[in-house]
């Protein structure tokens, strides 16, 4: 089954904005409309600039047009080829299985050959749900042409109805937010599962592994807390470090400040005891990140790696705040970093910045893909692409 896929006629009507920075490009690639859902989930992807994709950046997000407008809502795919200043619409995903691709996508480029796939071919994952809200269904689907068309692969797993309800009462069952990591040949989706709650767990972290892209493996618990009130929630993880570890982060939803918390992995595989959630992300300043977190690495320069996170938002002092941290010890230690676009975030009332990104193009620049309240009400959605070197960003010099 091939989506529906527009390639590269048009831009998106994107609008060029005034630096925010010095040396800082800010493009608007989606206008939120009167009535549309605030666009999330801003998910980016640098592809190997030694790979098939030539080091294209891919972004997609949640794009929900409503329940009645024909087909449902679909994962938009925008491409860039130019380090991320400029954008075309490369394909929508739409759901062949008749329900949506409403929430949650993000898009990976395999670094190496999987069943029928081969290295360098794309997969993304994301929730497929009805009109009504009533299952949540994370969907796989792959290109084979740099994203210009999509198959759908199959199914990782489903869940109850699309109902957030975190209190320690809650009898909710939903699947949510996959992320794709592929680890010596198998491929390993790690999402929040609700359906734990009969051991005591409010939301777990689980995972779904397949050799085939046909099969599936148990499900598996990697973060999961038995004590009824603390709540894990959007695993992601990076690749192989260079040293072959790897980092990951996840929210922990119920307090007033959403902390995200580290996890470290040696394989990529086994990540610890389940119930301990790691080290909370906290810069050496002060700054703390606060929910939808996100993280990526890249070379230090100086045959080390930088570790950069993000979330919705920051906490300093108790004052809401638009900062990443960055780490070049592994995760050890934190420096607060500010961000390209400088939107005012708030904890309620706002889902700006909902797991926003950064990634770093093949030239080395820092993108950073995110949302801000527009002039509607809804979000735009917007990237920004600082160049030279990021690192003039740090807050925290100490």
């Amino acid at each position: 089954m091939t989506a529906q896929a527009t390639t590269d006629q048009t831009t998106t009507g994107q609008t060029r904005l005034a630096p925010t920075a010095p040396g800082v490009t800010t493009t608007v690639v989606h206008r939120g409309s009167v009535g549309e859902a605030g666009s999330m989930y801003t998910r980016l992807t640098a592809c190997d600039p030694a790979g098939r994709n030539a080091g294209a950046l891919l972004l997609t997000w949640e794009l929900r047009l409503g329940v009645t407008d024909p087909g449902g809502p679909v994962f938009p795919v925008l491409r860039s080829l130019d380090g991320g200043r400029t954008w075309h619409e490369h394909a929508r995903v739409t759901d062949p299985l008749g329900r949506g691709n409403r929430y949650q996508p993000v898009i990976y480029e395999l670094p190496a050959d999987l069943a029928h796939l081969r290295a360098g071919d794309l997969l993304l994952a994301g929730n497929s749900i009805p009109a009504d809200g009533s299952s949540t269904t994370l969907v796989l689907h792959s290109s084979r042409d740099g994203g210009a068309t999509w198959e759908l692969e199959g199914v990782v797993d489903e869940g109850g109805p699309a109902v957030y309800d975190p209190s320690r009462t809650s009898t909710t069952t939903a699947v949510w937010e996959p992320d794709l990591l592929l680890v010596d040949g198998v491929l390993h989706v790690c999402y929040a599962d609700e359906r734990r709650k009969a051991q005591g767990m409010l939301q777990t972290i689980s995972r779904r592994s397949t050799r085939d892209l046909r099969t599936w493996g148990d499900v598996e618990t990697v973060v999961g807390v038995p004590n009824r009130w603390t709540r894990p929630g959007m695993f992601v993880a990076t690749g192989p470090l260079p040293d072959g570890t790897y980092r990951a982060v996840v929210e922990v939803v119920g307090p007033h400040e959403v902390p995200i918390h580290l996890r470290t992995s040696a394989d990529g595989v086994d990540w610890g005891d389940p119930a301990q959630l790691g080290p909370q992300l906290v810069g050496r300043d002060g700054v703390s990140l606060s929910g939808t977190p996100n993280i990526a690495w890249c070379p230090d320069g100086r045959g080390g790696t930088t570790l950069l996170a993000t979330g919705r938002h920051s906490w300093l002092d108790g004052r809401e705040g638009n900062h990443a941290l960055v780490s070049d010890d592994g995760g050890a230690t934190w420096r607060s970093v500010k961000l390209p676009v400088p939107a005012v975030r708030h904890v309620h009332g706002d889902s700006t910045g909902y797991s926003q990104s950064v990634r770093w193009n093949a030239a080395g620049e820092l993108v950073q893909a995110t949302t801000v309240r527009g002039a509607t009400g809804s979000s735009d959605v917007v990237v920004a692409v600082v160049e030279g070197d990021w690192r003039r960003l740090v807050a925290d010099e100490g």
